[in-house]
């Protein structure tokens, strides 16, 4: 353990065994009774050798099942996958405008998910629809994630019943709900209420995640000088604290259930209180989340292009790039908010997501490094071309030149042409964007199964049938709808 990891871990240690974390749930507080965990009232303070040996019962990695078998995810080792940005509820344009996000933007948001290689998991709060009614959210998001997409599935976070539904809806696309338990398909984000609470939402969404066996992601987000206290090493001890107790807590709800370690802890603007991510704070403390997670043996999640810009600008730009070559540099596992976010994580811009996918793009081709064969040193064609000679017109470079290089989609090169280069740069990012969604196909849905989710998700759960036929308006005719053609 190095040495800073080790002050960090012991802080942390103290904060849950002096001061202990409350937890608003009654359930949980009788099973950490029942487990030896000592508790003052809703306080629960954890000595360290029953912190540890609870953590410890947490796999080290899991494989996460898509409906497609292509998009199955391994989650752990030195693997990193991609999640998409999460949670907002303002979609922001080129000009700054700024509007309520909508369920048709969320839709939009799932098809571009789906198109884009770099993700292998869809869903969750893609961008939270203004006009759902509350009660309705949830489902209606999940239905259109599950409708719109083969990928792996990002839950939502609720009360036990509004979980619980997701998880029938989970039982109905992978073979019922015994086949659906025996295997991860599932990952939902829960995040503690710092300073060292978990809420009641949290502690349900743990619940019945755990009891279902479907991977839970702990996600501390205390804001140095705000939620947290303003010296870094505190304020990640804090955050380690909080994911350390809710991570025991998962395995004492249900061993062996798949956990991924993340921390969000943020800076703080002490101007205005708002958080930062996108400053170097942010980045160094997502460093120290990596690398705890590797102490602790368990997947890690960090932010990924994250940025406090107010819209797609050189800011937007330089902060993205540094924070998401940070997590992919330490080989974080799972990396939300990889494309999209803008105005700390309260804007999300289609504009952006095309840029974040550029960077994604930049970043492997730069951690791919340099093939070191034989064949890639090229002496022969280097003492056939000579000293002096050019290697443009050689077979060689004509064979190569489309995969040996890095070529941007949207970025500018070449010659100048007439007219501003932002102009043309956002040009390339709306055509880049139209061509994803005019190459998008919905996958495959087998009739019985899409009328048993719409049977479900509009007769159990309540949703109105204008909103799951507004989820189909824009691919499905009628006829294609089981539910239409009786």
């Amino acid at each position: 353990m190095g040495d800073i990891l080790k002050k960090i871990h012991n802080a942390s240690v103290r904060i849950l065994k002096e001061i202990g974390i409350r937890l608003h749930n009654q359930e949980v507080i009788n099973l950490l009774n029942r487990n030896g965990i000592k508790v003052d009232g809703q306080t629960a303070l954890f000595e360290e050798k029953q912190l540890m040996h609870w953590i410890n019962k947490a796999p080290g990695r899991f494989t996460l099942y898509a409906r497609n078998p292509d998009h199955d995810m391994f989650i752990g080792g030195d693997s990193t996958e991609y999640a998409a940005g999460y949670g907002t509820p303002t979609i922001v344009s080129l000009d700054g405008n700024r509007r309520a996000a909508t369920l048709e933007d969320y839709i939009t948001f799932v098809k571009l998910v789906d198109q884009s290689e770099y993700f292998n998991i869809n869903g969750g709060i893609l961008v939270q629809p203004c006009e759902l009614p509350s009660i309705y959210s949830n489902p209606a998001m999940m239905y259109a994630t599950l409708t719109h997409s083969d990928k792996c599935i990002l839950g939502l976070p609720g009360t036990a019943d509004e979980v619980e539904h997701i998880m029938n809806m989970g039982g109905i696309i992978f073979g019922g709900k015994e086949e659906f338990i025996k295997r991860p398909h599932i990952a939902t984000m829960v995040s503690t209420l710092s300073p060292l609470q978990i809420d009641h939402i949290a502690l349900q969404t743990m619940l019945v995640c755990a009891r279902h066996k479907q991977p839970l992601i702990i996600s501390p987000a205390p804001a140095a000088g705000t939620t947290g206290p303003i010296m870094m090493a505190s304020n990640i001890s804090l955050a380690n604290a909080e994911a350390l107790a809710a991570i025991a807590i998962t395995q004492i709800i249900n061993e062996g259930t798949p956990v991924v370690y993340g921390l969000q802890s943020y800076a703080a603007d002490m101007g205005s209180g708002n958080i930062s991510i996108g400053s170097p704070g942010y980045s160094i403390q997502a460093k120290y989340c990596a690398q705890l997670a590797k102490l602790y043996g368990l997947p890690s999640r960090t932010g990924g292009t994250n940025t406090d810009a107010k819209g797609v600008s050189v800011q937007s730009g330089y902060e993205s790039m540094m924070s998401m070559l940070l997590a992919c540099q330490n080989k974080v596992n799972l990396i939300i908010h990889s494309a999209g976010i803008l105005d700390a994580f309260a804007a999300t811009s289609y504009e952006q997501f095309i840029v974040d996918l550029e960077i994604i793009s930049m970043i492997e081709f730069y951690l791919g490094d340099i093939e070191t064969d034989p064949e890639d040193f090229a002496f022969d064609v280097i003492r056939e071309v000579g000293i002096g000679g050019q290697f443009i017109t050689t077979q060689h470079t004509l064979e190569r030149c489309r995969k040996a290089s890095w070529h941007p989609q949207i970025g500018l090169r070449g010659f100048l042409v007439k007219g501003s280069p932002n102009e043309q740069l956002f040009a390339n990012i709306e055509r880049k964007m139209q061509k994803m969604l005019d190459s998008y196909e919905k996958p495959t849905l087998p009739s019985d199964m899409l009328e048993q989710l719409y049977e479900y998700t509009v007769k159990i759960e309540g949703v109105d049938k204008s909103i799951i036929e507004a989820i189909h308006q824009r691919e499905d005719s009628p006829s294609e709808l089981p539910w239409k053609q009786n």
